[in-house]
């Protein structure tokens, strides 16, 4: 009972993050299931264990294939597929991610609108812009040291 209760959280758990790292919940669910199998699985053996469509399940693999979180094998006219752990590699991108497509085009925006605005709302925006401002030197200073940390990996 207790194995099958941490098995659905681990499962949850990895959805959650699956989806903050711009995934869907179903292929953070197909992920999940495919780290805990001790084999490689098919996508009828992942539509059982899941509950989801082939299709979806399809759809899922395609895209975490092309990720590189899953490797597929052909044997006949079957596939199979197993997951790579790369929690450490996909969350080491977080950042850089971030910071290109959220922060800088944000802190644009909040600056064209400083521009464009009266004393009371160009207050709140400089607030704002400050604020992204921050952001942004941490998020440099975190992939400085993660690209030191990849380094040290990659050496080591």
């Amino acid at each position: 009972m207790r194995a099958r209760t941490e098995r659905r959280k681990f499962i949850e758990i990895v959805e959650r993050i699956m989806v903050r790292w711009g995934y869907t919940a179903r292929d953070g669910k197909v992920y999940a299931i495919l780290l805990l199998s001790d084999r490689p699985m098919t996508i009828a053996e992942l539509a059982k264990e899941t509950g989801l469509s082939r299709s979806s399940i399809s759809v899922a693999l395609s895209r975490l294939v092309r990720e590189y979180l899953v490797t597929c094998r052909r044997e006949g006219r079957t596939k199979y597929f197993t997951a790579v752990p790369a929690f450490l590699e996909k969350f080491l991108h977080q950042p850089k991610e971030m910071l290109e497509r959220e922060v800088r085009p944000l802190e644009k925006i909040v600056e064209s609108m400083i521009e464009k605005s009266d004393d009371e709302m160009r207050f709140r925006l400089e607030a704002i812009l400050s604020d992204l401002k921050k952001l942004e030197r941490v998020l440099e200073r975190v992939i400085r040291l993660e690209e030191e940390e990849s380094e040290w990996l990659t050496s080591a």
